[in-house]
């Protein structure tokens, strides 16, 4: 599909492999001989000429066909993943933070093992205790029977389950928009984000709305640009493209990249020979510009030590940087794509640390080294944590991030804002879980019905609205408002984020 914007790679007829699982022999032989011939699967082939177009027709109905309607279905949300350390987070924000859980909000804890998510679940409620008992769903994703059953269950599936790459999580997104239920993740993967993209348009026609990205890394610079550029139009009184916008993240120290993360960082290296191309392509996710050869938009303007006059600071690279863009100039795409008023034409998108002097930035710089050396590091200071796990909650809280966003149009007119978050694994939790409960429970509000989306895009000014009333804060400043390094006992921007 080619438009002002760019060519996007990947809107062609979607594959449908998971229908096509579904619908496989063997499991077509398995269930009719459990329906007819008493679990008898040599029966099938010499009596299944005897059986009536009626019953034929019942039965795949009811194996493979749509099953409860949206509105019917028992569950707001299922969290595919449960048992994991984001698990734990979405579930401590739901037992500290959603109202009307049990009557208006419900959910399920779902994955491959039922001990296991039964065994987060205990851990949790032993210090946020409850009454609200949630369902538990067995289901391995590569179980196509098991996928059907588990999202013809509830009205969103969330997603959790990392690393994505490395998972048949597309299959899972394939199957939700094949049974009319919404599916949101938190993966910050630019190869899997790709994978999910020739699903838009049929997300698009069947009203389906497919959110990957909803985590702190990638979700909040997504919602930060769609609230700045808003602030923008609403403060000139129209709308007009940005010519220009940055983002700058500062924060306290002391996070440290949990278990799964690092599983992740893991997969990217070793598929690195196969996905190179695509991780260096500034247009991965789509929404070049001139073809995608501006010098602005290079990857190396996001590896650049250098002084900001307008912050009387020093910039430094930030590592999803190289992630966060992309998804930033697909958002740019999108609204234009969806009929609404893109960011702009020509926008230049790019983000970085910010700090008070040049070495704190070269030193930050210099020890962004090799994935063996950060684990090295971690496990000298004894937090090289293992899959399902991450810092504990005594720590996350004494952990906040600040993103700053900058964006002027072409004829020079500004805007500063700022959004001000806990630590990014926390607001990984809570940017999924509201966005889950948005399309669960009030669908009618988002923008648009369907579509494989951003989550600015997809939650628009509800989730803002939703976002700022649970804990992330977002202010329009003064255009010459500067980062106040006071804050830091040692001016170290924190850089593990989600």
């Amino acid at each position: 599909m080619e438009s002002d914007y760019g060519i996007v790679d990947g809107f062609d007829e979607p594959p449908h492999a998971f229908i096509k699982s579904l619908l496989s022999k063997p499991i077509i032989v398995r269930k009719l001989a459990d329906k007819f011939f008493g679990g008898d699967k040599t029966r099938v082939e010499d009596e299944y000429e005897a059986l009536t177009e009626e019953e034929l027709d019942k039965f795949f109905i009811s194996e493979f066909g749509g099953g409860t309607f949206r509105a019917g279905r028992e569950y707001s949300f299922i969290l595919y993943g449960a048992s994991g350390y984001t698990g734990s987070l979405c579930l401590e924000y739901i037992l500290k933070t959603v109202q009307n859980l049990g009557s208006r909000v419900t959910f399920a804890l779902a994955g491959r093992n039922e001990a296991k998510l039964r065994k987060r679940w205990a851990d949790v409620t032993s210090r946020y205790p409850t009454e609200y008992e949630p369902g538990f769903i067995t289901c391995d994703l590569a179980n196509p029977v098991a996928i059907r059953e588990m999202v013809l269950q509830a009205r969103v599936v969330v997603n959790i389950a990392g690393p994505f790459m490395l998972t048949p999580a597309d299959m899972l997104a394939e199957a939700c928009i094949e049974y009319d239920t919404d599916y949101v993740d938190v993966n910050g993967e630019v190869p899997f984000t790709k994978k999910l993209i020739k699903y838009h348009d049929w997300a698009k026609a069947n009203n389906v709305l497919v959110v990957p990205n909803a985590a702190g890394a990638g979700g909040i610079p997504d919602v930060g640009c769609f609230y700045t550029v808003r602030e923008l139009r609403k403060r000139i009184g129209k709308d007009v493209p940005v010519s220009k916008m940055h983002m700058y993240l500062y924060g306290s120290a002391g996070g440290a990249p949990s278990g799964g993360t690092l599983a992740t960082r893991a997969a990217m290296t070793a598929a690195m020979k196969d996905v190179a191309g695509l991780m260096a392509n500034p247009f991965a996710l789509g929404g070049s510009i001139e073809g995608g050869s501006r010098p602005e938009d290079a990857d190396r303007n996001l590896s650049q030590v250098e002084y900001d006059p307008d912050y009387d600071a020093w910039k430094a690279p930030f590592t999803y940087a190289f992630y966060e863009t992309r998804l930033i100039r697909r958002a740019n795409w999108l609204l234009r794509d969806l009929g609404r008023f893109p960011y702009g034409r020509n926008l230049n998108y790019l983000e970085h640390l910010i700090l008070p002097t040049e070495k704190s930035a070269r030193d930050l710089q210099s020890s962004n080294t090799s994935s063996k050396a950060e684990e090295e590091k971690l496990r000298k200071e004894g937090r090289l944590f293992k899959l399902g796990e991450g810092l504990d909650e005594s720590a996350r809280d004494s952990i906040w991030s600040e993103y700053w966003f900058d964006a002027v149009t072409p004829e020079g007119e500004k805007i500063r804002t700022r959004l001000t978050g806990k630590d990014g694994y926390d607001e990984t939790a809570h940017m999924a879980i509201e966005l889950a409960i948005l399309c669960s429970e009030y669908r009618e509000k988002l923008p648009f019905r369907g579509g494989v989306l951003t989550p600015g895009v997809a939650g628009g000014d509800p989730y803002i609205e939703a976002l700022h009333s649970t804990g992330l804060n977002f202010e329009v400043l003064s255009n010459d408002a500067k980062v106040d390094f006071s804050r830091l006992a040692n001016a170290i921007v924190a850089s593990s984020a989600a």
